[in-house]
C-alpha cells in the first residue's frame, strides 16, 4: 500500500467517524412549505426542548400563498405525556389536550395542541414572500423517555384562502444532543490522522 494510498483512507476513516457523531436533518415538505423538528434535551430530565422551524411560507413553491397566521399546531403525544408549554413568541398559544381541526384544536385524539387565542378574527396583513416562523416548545412525560417518539405533526394555517389544507403527516425528529464519541473511538480518531500526516510528510520528502 502507497504512502498515497493510506493518507486517503486515514481521511476517509476519519471523516467516517466524524459524521457518525452528527445529526442530520430532517424535512416536511407539504404543499410547497418546509417543516422540520429538532429536539434537544433540557435541565430536567423529564422534559425535552422541541423546535419547529417552519419556512418557504408564501415562496415561489408554496402552493396555497395568502398566508398571514397559523390557527394551531398539534403533535401525536409520546408515551407517558403529562403536559406541554409554548416556550418562545410567536406568544398567544394555550396548550389544549387533543388534535386539530379546521376551526383549531379540537380535544380530542392522542395530540396535544397549541392554539391561537388571537385567531379569530384572522390577521388580514399576509406574511413576506418566504417568510419562516419558528416555534419553541417544551414537552414533559412522566419518565422522560422520549427513545423511539415519532410524532405526526398538524397544522392550521389562516389568510386569504377560505380554506388551508390541514397538514397531518408524520415528521422526523433531528437530536441536537450528538453521542460523545468513546474512547476507543478518539484514539482510533486520533491514530489514523496521526498516519495520514505521517504519510503526507514522507510524500513530500520523496
Amino acid at each position: 500500500m502507497t504512502h498515497r494510498n493510506l493518507g486517503g483512507m486515514a481521511g476517509g476513516v476519519a471523516l467516517a467517524l466524524l459524521l457518525a457523531t452528527t445529526s442530520t436533518q430532517a424535512a416536511l415538505i407539504a404543499d410547497g412549505i418546509t417543516y422540520s423538528l429538532s429536539e434537544a434535551d433540557t435541565a430536567d430530565p423529564l422534559t425535552d426542548r422541541f423546535t419547529l422551524t417552519i419556512t418557504g411560507i408564501n415562496g415561489a413553491l408554496d402552493t396555497e400563498g395568502g398566508r398571514s397566521g397559523v390557527n394551531a399546531i398539534a403533535l401525536t403525544k409520546p408515551a407517558d405525556f403529562a403536559t406541554a408549554a409554548m416556550i418562545t413568541p410567536p406568544s398567544g398559544y394555550t396548550f389544549v389536550n387533543g388534535g386539530l381541526n379546521s376551526s383549531g384544536c379540537d380535544g380530542s385524539g392522542n395530540f396535544f395542541c397549541f392554539d391561537n387565542t388571537a385567531i379569530p378574527p384572522i390577521p388580514t396583513t399576509a406574511f413576506a414572500a418566504n417568510s419562516s416562523l419558528t416555534f419553541v416548545f417544551d414537552v414533559t412525560t412522566a419518565t422522560g423517555a422520549f427513545a423511539g417518539y415519532a410524532p405526526d405533526l398538524k397544522i392550521d394555517w389562516v389568510g386569504s384562502q377560505n380554506n388551508y389544507d390541514l397538514v397531518s403527516q408524520p415528521i422526523a425528529i433531528e437530536t441536537h444532543t450528538d453521542p460523545i464519541p468513546e474512547p476507543a473511538s478518539l484514539v482510533m480518531l486520533g491514530s489514523m490522522l496521526l498516519a495520514g500526516s505521517v504519510a503526507i510528510r514522507r510524500r513530500r520528502n520523496h
